[in-house]
């Protein structure tokens, strides 16, 4: 009974120092421009074993959505456990961006990528990950089309039928040939709003609304 207690006391200590973190940390949400993201080796203690890529990336902030970060650049550092970040493939992508004790890291594979609309605004395709998180499931906010610019689409050349019909799904896209062409989405305080109630919020980040 001694040992369920104090491992009873221990998860809750690590709960709570974890919220702490958060609590503490400053969390910077921005429409950013690729600069450069590149490779590189962090300085770790001998004998440790890092899991994930690390990368350091920079980024022209064309807009500020949260947190106001007072620079026009931003250079923060990304781990990621799969290889080179997702969101480094694409020119314009809404992140997210924290500081933790003096430095700035990327939120672990939080991302959307964006494109400007017919009316010069900002918005993202549909993300049934998003949509699909636990926290969202009662969400008010729903997909809506979407004039982009330009075609925005995905190369689904290479990906089984029962990955389309996962991540491709109508009406939000439309498959043609080798392509899913985006046709529904959100715009960038929608985007965030659902980063806001689900993933976010499981990280323990809380907001005002």
């Amino acid at each position: 009974m001694n040992k369920i207690y104090l491992l009873l006391l221990l998860l809750f200590f690590s709960s709570a120092s974890y919220a702490q973190e958060k609590e503490n940390s400053t969390l910077f949400v921005f429409i950013g421009e690729k600069v450069e993201v590149k490779e590189f080796s962090p300085d770790v203690k001998k004998g440790t074993i890092i899991m994930d890529g690390a990368f350091k990336a920079k980024y022209k902030i064309i807009k500020n959505i949260h947190g106001n970060y007072p620079k026009d650049t931003i250079e923060f550092e990304a781990y990621d456990h799969y290889g080179v970040p997702a969101f480094s493939k694409y020119k314009h992508v809404l992140l997210y961006v924290s500081e933790q004790g003096g430095k700035l890291y990327h939120e672990k594979y939080q991302y959307s990528d964006v494109y400007l609309t017919k009316g010069n605004k900002w918005a993202g395709p549909y993300s049934s990950s998003d949509y699909e998180h636990p926290d969202n499931e009662n969400t008010s906010i729903k997909p809506v089309r979407v004039k982009f610019k330009e075609e925005v689409s995905v190369d689904i050349s290479e990906f089984k039928k029962e990955a389309i019909d996962r991540w491709f799904p109508s009406p939000y896209y439309k498959i043609t040939g080798n392509k899913a062409i985006v046709v529904m989405g959100n715009y960038i305080n929608e985007l965030f709003q659902l980063k806001k109630d689900g993933i976010l919020k499981a990280r323990g980040y809380y907001f005002d609304n």
